[in-house]
């Protein structure tokens, strides 16, 4: 199984040709297809996690036109991002600690590199096993190693250190396994590390914001609970 452990490109517009970015916050999506009750049928849907008492990697459905989406528990943060070769002399250096959470700035991520994705939410790495380090790979032929990474692209993410591939499977549900057999992401955009940092006034989607009463400028609570059961 796979877990998430401790350890917003913008809107598309005007972004679909920018490469992704240690800092960028996005999500993985993917077509689940599945047999329910004898009818095949196919919906996207976003890896996830409610990252608070359950670690367990899932997967939330973005196809319900019905019920929407809880995207917040599916955003990732683009934490640190390595070549292998940079990856293997940290790792035989002993110095993980030292270059792990963000080396600053904004590097750009190139296929073949080794990342780290990290729960927004819970800030928890996605692991396999005691592994947090993950190679993204191209699924199309017209992208190669090297080349940049960008919004919209369909990806395949290996694990470092046990070679196999972050794979959704059904089995009464949805599961988010590592498996010898492959499933193509897709890398959305949510928000930009880079735009962030240049517009650090700005409130952006999930950021946590506390209201004031206009007139004296402080917070409005009664003075006892118990007299407002209402509010418990």
């Amino acid at each position: 199984m796979i877990f998430f452990i401790l350890s917003e490109k913008e809107s598309k517009i005007g972004y679909g040709l920018l490469p992704w970015a240690t800092g960028d916050i996005v999500c993985l999506s993917c077509i689940a297809s599945h047999n329910r009750d004898g009818v095949l049928g196919s919906e996207r849907v976003c890896l996830c996690t409610e990252g608070f008492g359950n670690r367990m990697c899932t997967l939330e459905n973005v196809s319900d036109k019905d019920i929407p989406p809880d995207i917040a528990t599916c955003m990732l943060y683009i934490d640190n991002a390595l070549s292998m070769r940079a990856l293997q002399e940290m790792m035989s250096a002993d110095s993980e600690r030292k270059s792990a959470s963000g080396a600053g700035g904004h590097k750009t991520l190139l296929y073949g590199h080794a990342v780290q994705l990290k729960h927004v939410q819970s800030e928890m790495n996605l692991i396999l096993g005691e592994a947090c380090w993950w190679t993204i790979h191209p699924a199309s032929k017209q992208r190669s190693e090297g080349e940049k990474v960008r919004v919209g692209d369909d990806v395949i993410l290996v694990s470092v250190a046990t070679e196999r591939y972050l794979h959704m499977t059904f089995s009464k549900g949805y599961m988010v396994i590592a498996s010898f057999h492959q499933t193509l992401w897709n890398i959305q955009s949510v928000s930009s590390g880079s735009v962030r940092t240049r517009n650090m006034g700005y409130v952006f989607g999930n950021d946590v914001m506390r209201f004031f009463h206009g007139n004296d400028e402080c917070l409005t609570i009664p003075e006892n609970w118990s007299e407002h059961p209402q509010h418990k």
